[in-house]
């Protein structure tokens, strides 16, 4: 009786070998970043399989399973399967050209020219010179979404597009721990956004330069309680924008750039100068241009 169960045992062990070969390959949750201009996610690894919803280049998603060429992905609360050739592990800094000599990075980006509504994400480089994700939030900019250096006007309510250093940072309280050159607002301090005055795009202050401009932004406001310049026009031409901060805010801006108090107060902690920190702003349509 023994010797005939042997190749019953074989057998069974030969078909239970064969179906768990047969089984997708399960794997440690992984962040991927979508390379194609749009992707399908299915609820099934082919393409025969319905459409869930359809991510955009350069979003991110977490990756649970893999089978052959097919990630199971989750995004944006929804669960399905992508074809894993329009997939990366590089983040979104890791593919930047512009920024090899920067060592703290903040990018803002938005879908498209005409959102408001924007995507930040902070990264590091570690010791090998990898970046690394910081921090991943929501944010806004100008009302009528991103200008180019060409559209970019004085009262356009749209946000500079472009990869700038960042200024002085800034609130009306006491330095809240950042290792950024900082300065307290005083009710006295207006950015002057006068495009005809010889101090256009400055901080001056009110009761010394009366007279010198016609128009200036009061800057003892509630959104300007914590946040830093984006050195935006430095050169201060006339009618170019002006008073382009990283700032407080819930809603869209008049051509900053905002996000919530906690957000400001987290990354003016972390910015450090001795790391050459910048800025890229842009439609994430456009990210391969930095």
């Amino acid at each position: 009786m023994f010797k005939k169960r042997i190749p019953i045992i074989v057998a069974m062990f030969v078909l239970l070998s064969g179906f768990l070969a047969a089984k997708p390959a399960a794997a440690a949750s992984v962040t991927k970043y979508v390379t194609a201009t749009a992707l399908n996610v299915r609820t099934g690894p082919g393409t025969t399989y319905q459409i869930v919803t359809t991510i955009k280049q350069n979003q991110a998603v977490t990756v649970s399973q893999t089978s052959g060429s097919w990630d199971k992905v989750t995004v944006g609360g929804k669960t399905g399967w992508a074809s894993n050739q329009y997939l990366t592990t590089k983040n979104l800094a890791e593919r930047l050209k512009t920024v090899g000599s920067n060592k703290q990075l903040i990018l803002v980006t938005a879908n498209g020219y005409n959102s408001s509504n924007a995507e930040i994400r902070t990264f590091q480089r570690n010791s090998l010179g990898k970046w690394v994700p910081v921090l991943t939030t929501t944010g806004h900019i100008g009302k009528y979404g991103f200008a180019t250096a060409t559209n970019m006007r004085e009262g356009g309510k749209r946000s500079p597009i472009g990869k700038y250093t960042i200024g002085t940072a800034f609130g009306r309280y006491a330095n809240p721990g950042t290792k950024m050159p900082y300065r307290k607002i005083t009710s006295d301090d207006v950015w002057v956004d006068d495009p005809t005055s010889k101090l256009y795009n400055t901080w001056q202050s009110r009761s010394k330069t009366l007279g010198q401009w016609k128009s200036a932004e009061n800057m003892n406001i509630a959104a300007y309680s914590y946040g830093f310049v984006i050195n935006y026009n430095t050169q201060r031409t006339p009618y170019k924008g002006s008073a382009i901060f990283f700032h407080i805010g819930s809603g869209y801006t008049l051509g900053c750039t905002s996000t919530s108090q906690t957000n400001v107060v987290s990354i003016l902690k972390w910015l450090d100068p001795s790391k050459s920190p910048v800025i890229i702003q842009t439609p994430i349509q456009e990210l391969n241009k930095y």
